[in-house]
């Protein structure tokens, strides 16, 4: 302990020491800033958010609604807390008779919702109704026109228990085709492309326009299939050639294989037989499905026959998906568990949007009430969320140069944009407020940009040679096509949805600037296969992450299509497993095989997890990635993988790869490390090994990772770094591992100066009994964050991930005193637990994590990064409310990572709160 003070001492002083001096040499030059998401619940983004269903049923149509009638005439307003106005409109609403069209109601419905500043979901019912003995429900359609004018043929066909009936269209009938494709172009020559308007529902087959699901859906009596497949596709290309800017959502309602179907008895002929390729191959449309709430878990994994889900993890990467769920009230799949609804939407449907159904203004507050803060949590992190976590520019520049903003995106929500949005950089005037130029960066593409992942973007703008020298604020925004701020950032200082991120200096001369290596980082969950063999997915993976990937055989696969890699280069691939020694897998991109056969150490026993990596080439632009099981019989679970480009401020070193040595053995294979590589061994006192032209990219403080195992019971192995021939770290000693096998990492800190160089290690006490495997340098800055403890993303129990017994089955929150109001997450039992996803930290090394806590007894919690965790005492603080803060130092690698605190112990009537945490380095 005495000598982990000391490194960790001597880090804080030396990095504060360097810091203070480079970070004023920096500034003269570039400016550096970071953000924190504020955690606000956005409003307003376009395709993201919450459903209202301004319908209010009881027996009224769109036409007769007096709750529509209200809202035209200014009587109500949609709640401030609805994102998408959800309307269904039946096709008599504007085809009231053959060829004559009504626009006048759906007209002013739209006027007020773009006065709003809200759009619409529109449900345009082209279908079937239900049963008019279900009184409930108002709409009869089609139109009777069309059967009792035009003479479509119908059947009555049964539908739900069987003891309704539902007056369908016979769908390849040419006169339904005919009068839809009119209908539906009229609809779209008067509304395609309007601002006021999300997308437009595809309902135009089945019951409710469903597509899929309820009896009549599977049970249509097609005269072949031929003409089943060749009618669907015909109607998907009527909304496909009819709407060119507005989005269509396709249904995707949750029907079984019908194995008796030859034509469609797998998922994967289902989904050419049902057209769903058709909708699919339109890069403008989403898919919708109506089932996501609290009966289970919505992720149906080893389920050969479920469409829904099976088409929702085939399209989430390509196509935004939304749901709703049943009626808000309903006593059996609603509100018997509000959490499960929200984890369901946000877990395993990747929701862009989700609707609690048939509130209308009447409800909207009592389901609230109701759902409490899982609709809060629901409405934060539904959709898109997308934060600059950081950023670098040239803070002096002149008239007629250039500014250059690098960022660092990070999306904090479920879901993702199906649009792009520029990127618009406004300098103004920071007593007036006024802006006294702009630039817009049109390249910026926000589509791939998902949850788990890091993106850097480069900006560079011209700026004017009539400028104004002066100190000028700059903000940024994402606008529309227009030029309109457009969508909210979840950033500090907004104003109009433009954000400050800091001052720029114009004047005569500017400071010489460069730019920032551009760094890419994504994650794949291992359950989020789009195909697999064998392979499927498990509920839960015990240490978070959501849940995982099982494999037990040879030749098992699980496949991940449509994987973006935003940069070309050299990738770190990590492969976070539970698996026996021996084990074995390999990754394939595109059919190739990228990292060999991987065999996995002992991960410490069943569901017990441990990080691997390879390093492997990608290429930019969209691949398929194949997991492949190589060992037979034997169990291999797969959390999740992390691809990160090689990081411009790290440099790692291979043992065996020196470029000249002495007395050591450079092929050393007694133990294969994490990331496959072997080492060096046979070192004894007076060993060295050298390596030649390695490139240091910048000067400064660098944490010193020295990878390691030694034979069990060795005495200290000494060694020293030199750089150049310069002595630059003093005598260190590696101790004992407990056996080769045991491999660890020994950090120092050692200053290095930017350039090309000889570095060398030299062993000034060995005696055969190390196997060294690498070094790895990385730059040391400075950096803080702090999240309150209510903040969570997710939070329950692990025992009781399906229960609800109450909201305080996990834990609550309550008002404290420290120093001031405080809101602190207490009522905390075993088991209990908060997810703090998406964290962006911006250098690998050790960070100082404070934690400000309260007890009226001895406790402990684990806290866990990725899955690794390390144990926090708590002390008795003095009682409920009386705060102190504990620390615990945590290793942190660059990137995005997930955070999970969890309750170890809960003694008897125990009380423990936590206000917040931070980490510092």
């Amino acid at each position: 302990m005495k000598k982990r003070m000391g490194f960790l001492l001597l880090f804080a002083a030396s990095v504060i020491c360097w810091l203070s001096f480079a970070g004023h040499e920096a500034s003269a030059a570039s400016k550096e800033v970071r953000f924190t998401d504020t955690n606000a619940i956005l409003r307003g983004n376009p395709y993201s958010g919450t459903a209202f269903d301004i319908n209010s049923g009881g027996g009224t149509s769109f036409a007769s609604d007096p709750a529509i009638t209200d809202f035209i005439n200014g009587v109500k307003s949609i709640p401030s807390d609805a994102d998408i106005v959800r309307v269904l409109i039946g096709w008599g609403d504007f085809e009231p008779t053959d060829d004559q069209w009504d626009w006048s109601r759906i007209d002013q419905l739209m006027s007020r919702v773009a006065q709003e500043g809200k759009t619409l979901e529109i449900q345009l019912l082209m279908s079937e109704s239900p049963d008019p003995a279900e009184a409930h429900f108002a709409y009869v359609y089609p139109p009777a026109w069309l059967f009792d004018v035009k003479n479509c043929p119908y059947r009555l066909a049964p539908y739900g228990d069987g003891t309704h009936y539902t007056k369908q269209p016979i769908y390849y009938s040419e006169i339904y085709l005919g009068e839809l494709e009119e209908a539906i172009d009229a609809f779209a020559g008067r509304y395609d492309g309007n601002a006021a308007i999300s997308w437009v529902d595809l309902r135009a087959f089945s019951l409710f326009g469903e597509w899929g699901g309820w009896y009549d859906a599977e049970h249509f009596p097609w005269p072949d299939a031929q003409t089943r497949r060749t009618t669907l596709n015909r109607i998907v290309g009527i909304y496909e050639n009819a709407f060119a800017s507005t989005m269509v959502m396709m249904q995707n309602a949750g029907a079984d294989v019908v194995t008796t179907d030859p034509a469609a008895n797998t998922l994967a002929k289902r989904f050419t037989a049902f057209a769903y390729d058709r909708a699919a191959a339109n890069a403008n449309w989403g898919f919708r499905s109506d089932t996501v709430n609290s009966a289970g878990n919505w992720m149906c994994y080893n389920c050969p026959l479920a469409q829904a889900p099976w088409i929702n993890k085939k399209e989430r990467r390509d196509h935004i998906q939304v749901s709703e769920g049943a009626n808000w009230d309903n006593p059996d799949i609603m509100l018997n568990n509000p959490r499960k609804i929200v984890q369901n939407a946000l877990e395993y449907y990747h929701a862009n949007l989700q609707g609690i159904n048939n509130t209308s203004f009447a409800n909207w507050d009592n389901m609230k009430n109701a759902y409490g803060e899982w609709f809060t949590l629901l409405s934060r992190y539904v959709g898109y969320r997308f934060l600059m976590a950081e950023a670098h520019y040239n803070d002096k520049v002149k008239p007629g140069g250039s500014f250059a903003l690098s960022q660092t995106w990070v999306n904090n929500g479920v879901g993702f944009s199906p649009k792009r949005y520029p990127l618009k950089v406004i300098f103004t005037n920071p007593a007036t407020g006024n802006a006294v130029w702009s630039g817009t960066d049109s390249a910026i593409d926000q589509r791939q940009w998902f949850k788990g992942e890091f993106h850097d973007v480069a900006s560079t703008f011209t700026l004017p040679a009539n400028l104004p020298l002066g100190t000028y604020d700059v903000r940024i925004a994402m606008t529309d096509a227009a030029g309109n701020p457009r969508i909210e950032l979840p950033m500090p200082d907004g104003a109009g949805k433009t954000y400050k991120i800091g001052t720029v200096t114009v004047a005569a001369q500017a400071d010489a600037y460069s730019a920032p290596a551009l760094r890419n980082q994504f994650r794949i969950e291992g359950e989020d296969y789009t195909d697999a063999s064998g392979a499927y997915g498990a509920f839960y993976a015990p240490e978070g992450g959501g849940n995982m990937l099982y494999m037990f055989d040879s030749g098992q696969w699980a496949e991940y299509a449509s994987v973006n890699v935003a940069q070309s280069g050299a990738y770190t691939a990590e492969f976070r497993v539970s698996a026996e020694e021996g084990n074995s897998f390999r990754l394939e991109v595109d059919g190739v095989d990228v990292t060999g056969n991987i065999k996995t150490p002992n991960s410490g026993g069943y569901l017990k997890f441990r990080t691997i990596d390879r390093k492997i080439n990608l290429t930019a632009g969209k691949h398929t990635f194949k997991l492949v099981k190589n060992s037979p019989n034997v169990w291999l679970f797969v959390n999740w993988m992390r691809f990160t480009l090689d990081n411009p401020h790290e440099f790692k070193i291979q043992a065996e790869n020196a470029s000249i040595s002495s007395g050591i053995y450079l092929g050393a294979n007694e133990f294969t490390d994490n990331d496959g590589t072997v080492g060096a061994s046979v070192i004894d006192t007076g060993d060295w090994a050298q390596y030649d032209n390695v490139n240091i990219p910048v000067s400064g403080p660098y944490l010193f990772e020295m990878r390691y195992s030694t034979l069990a019971g060795s005495s200290p192995q000494k060694y020293k770094l030199l750089v150049d021939g310069v002595d630059v770290s003093g005598e260190l000693t590696l101790t004992d591992t407990g056996g080769v096998n045991n491999m660890a990492n020994q950090d120092e800190i050692v200053f290095l100066t930017a350039g090309t160089h000889s570095l060398k290690v030299v062993w000034t006490d060995a005696q055969s009994k190390v196997i060294w495997n690498w070094m790895r340098f990385s730059y040391q800055g400075s950096f803080t964050k702090k999240i309150e403890a209510e903040h969570y993303s997710m939070q329950w129990n692990i025992d009781k991930e399906d229960q609800w017994n109450g909201p305080l089955t996990g834990v609550g929150t309550g008002t404290y005193q420290d120093g001031g109001p405080v809101v602190a997450v207490d009522a905390m039992d075993k088991n209990d637990y908060m997810k703090y996803e998406n964290i962006y930290v911006p250098y690998t090394g050790h960070y100082l994590f404070e934690f400000r806590v309260f007890s009226d007894t001895a406790r402990s919690f684990r806290f866990e990064v990725d899955g690794d965790a390390t144990s926090v005492q708590v002390p008795n603080t003095g009682g409920v409310g009386s705060f102190a803060t504990v620390q615990r130092w945590v290793k942190l690698s660059e990137g995005v990572h997930n955070f999970r605190i969890v309750v170890d112990d809960a003694p008897a009537n125990a009380k423990m709160g936590i206000d917040w945490f931070k980490f510092t380095k």
